[in-house]
């Protein structure tokens, strides 16, 4: 006997790459894709859910580099903030269904579920620090699963997969370099570690404020105090990510993984991370 799951989707405007509506026959849940240029557009379709769970992505041709997911009572109007406040994402992928089937505490346990995995799983970064730890209805358990389990399968159908984990060659001691914008640096990725170090004789743009990385503004502030313009590491100094070192040397927000590539062209994310 033939197990059988069928998806429906939906292509607005008949683009591929656009928005899309996906729902699996005898599941109420309904999924939405939204390209960070086209959330007006998005907001705009009609008959949509308003409760449930979203990711933001930082997406690559199925290559996730950043995760972060949250919870929405407003349907899609709740990317607006988001798109205001978080500027690494270029795709959400929203997952909505009525009250009646996402209550209170049935989506504050989802929202905690999904934020746990992606903390633990894979290995992209994510914007979620902490895992909220709400009061889970025993009765509501099965049901949080069981969408759960839902979200990950139609993630994985579309190309988005939260478990994908680093294969990477066995490179050592190679060496990365940027050259965006004029800017020429140089550093190392730990395979091991995840960590990246800049190395010593890297220039790094002061004049372009970084928009949200810790880490990043402290080592600049450390190093550099108010000094403007483009300025030289005397040291190395290590990151715990590709893109918080590029973030540091570039300013602005970045990608580490698509930004720092080899001699030879490729991206840190070609060399330790595609699969053949």
């Amino acid at each position: 006997m033939i197990n059988l799951k069928t998806m429906i989707m939906q292509l607005i405007d008949n683009e591929t790459s656009g928005i899309r509506v996906c729902r699996i026959e005898g599941e109420s849940l309904v999924t939405v894709i939204v390209p960070r240029d086209r959330l007006a557009e998005a907001k705009k379709l009609p008959d949509l859910p308003y409760r449930g769970i979203y990711y933001l992505l930082d997406e690559d041709h199925g290559v996730l580099s950043r995760v972060y997911a949250g919870q929405t009572t407003q349907g899609l109007s709740r990317l607006e903030a988001h798109k205001a406040k978080k500027e690494f994402w270029n795709k959400a992928v929203m997952f909505l269904d009525d009250d009646n089937n996402i209550d209170r505490d049935v989506l504050d346990s989802l929202e905690a579920k999904a934020i746990e995995y992606v903390r633990t799983h894979g290995s992209y970064e994510t914007d979620n620090a902490s895992t909220p730890c709400p009061r889970v209805n025993p009765y509501k358990e099965e049901r949080v699963e069981s969408l759960h389990k839902s979200i990950l399968f139609r993630m994985e159908v579309l190309g988005f997969d939260l478990d994908r984990v680093d294969e990477a060659p066995g490179v050592v001691n190679a060496v990365f370099h940027t050259k965006k914008n004029g800017v020429r640096a140089s550093g190392r990725y730990n395979k091991d570690t995840g960590r990246f170090t800049v190395l010593a004789g890297s220039e790094i743009e002061l004049s372009r404020e970084i928009i949200k990385n810790k880490g990043a503004i402290d080592a600049r502030q450390q190093l550099f105090g108010d000094q403007e313009g483009r300025a030289v590491l005397d040291d190395d100094v290590e990151f715990p990510s590709p893109s918080a070192a590029a973030v540091f040397v570039l300013g602005g927000s970045q990608n580490g993984w698509t930004e720092w590539v080899n001699d030879r062209g490729q991206t840190l994310d070609s060399v330790y991370r595609s699969k053949e």
